[in-house]
């Protein structure tokens, strides 16, 4: 006697089939977004010699990240010799300080060419220092060795509406430069005197990178701008060019063929922080915070 078996529903067979073909979508889409997320390979085979290019662009928040490349291309035995791009207008002491000795002790050990794009001042500057050959543009902003500490006193509008700050502290200039009260003379000079101090840190740097005098950098180490002709007439970079001269030099100096690739050395991109409240917070917070920084200070106006 024959038994009629339950037939099979046919949509299962297309759920199926959909099941594996929304996976692999999703799977492809996955893939390429960690690809744009990582800047992808860029074309360099493993142990292939090649030289890397690192950028330091924009305000120099935090070093951790970059420092942490430049070490990769330091220890890497294919990688031949650093492009450092450097578009920056300076930023923390502590964080352009640290991307300087990243730069030197690479350049110990390879060759390093520096292209300043359209702006590399303080601490921005102070970075490409570690370099054993600056590019500039000539339309580049370079320089402005300096030292800038800025605070605003917000204590007479708190006076207006009935605010008044009531601050604990255990020694007389531990709230230096807060906006909650008026700087007296003692902050002042307090403040004046830190900030000569790496001041004098900055220009001995440039003396001893650059091959000029101590005299001769303080001249320049007013906190202005050069051009990029007239920082190469006054020695802080070494030649007027763009990548492309960068380039050239770094492929001979590391004795690399004009085919040899080069690779993208990018940090991991907190695009998110950047969105969130918290990252406003925290780039707020550095701009507003009373404290020296290696950073060129515009007066907002621009060119037309």
């Amino acid at each position: 006697m024959r038994t009629e078996q339950d037939p099979v529903p046919r949509s299962s067979g297309y759920n199926r089939k959909a099941a594996w073909l929304t996976g692999g979508l999703l799977f492809l889409i996955a893939s390429g977004m960690v690809g744009l997320l990582t800047g992808g390979d860029q074309g360099v085979v493993a142990g292939q010699p090649h030289l890397a290019r690192v950028e330091i662009e924009g305000p120099i928040l935090q070093a951790e990240p970059l420092v942490r490349l430049l070490e990769e291309a330091r220890k890497r035995e294919a990688t031949k010799g650093v492009l450092l791009r450097v578009d920056s207008p300076g930023g923390g002491v502590g964080a352009s300080q640290a991307l300087y000795e990243a730069v030197e002790r690479l350049s110990t050990e390879k060759p390093v060419a520096v292209s300043l794009g359209s702006m590399g001042a303080s601490g921005g500057y102070m970075a490409a220092l570690g370099g054993d050959r600056l590019f500039a543009l000539d339309s580049t902003l370079a320089g402005s060795i300096g030292v800038i500490m800025m605070s605003s006193g917000v204590y007479p509008l708190l006076e207006d509406v009935g605010i008044e700050p009531r601050i604990i502290k255990s020694g007389k200039l531990k709230d230096a430069g807060t906006p909650l009260r008026e700087m007296t003379g003692a902050d002042r000079a307090y403040l004046q005197s830190l900030v000569d101090e790496l001041h004098d840190h900055f220009v001995t740097m440039v003396a001893e990178e650059r091959d000029l005098t101590e005299s001769e950098v303080r001249e320049l180490a007013d906190g202005r701008l050069f051009s990029g002709r007239q920082a190469a007439a006054n020695g802080l970079v070494d030649a007027v060019g763009g990548k492309a001269a960068a380039e050239a030099w770094l492929r001979e100096e590391a004795g690399v063929s004009s085919g040899a690739p080069i690779e993208e050395l990018e940090p991991p991109r907190e695009w998110l922080d950047s969105l969130l409240p918290l990252g406003m917070v925290r780039w707020t917070g550095w701009l507003m915070a009373p404290e020296p920084r290696f950073r060129y200070q515009h007066s907002g106006a621009v060119a037309r």
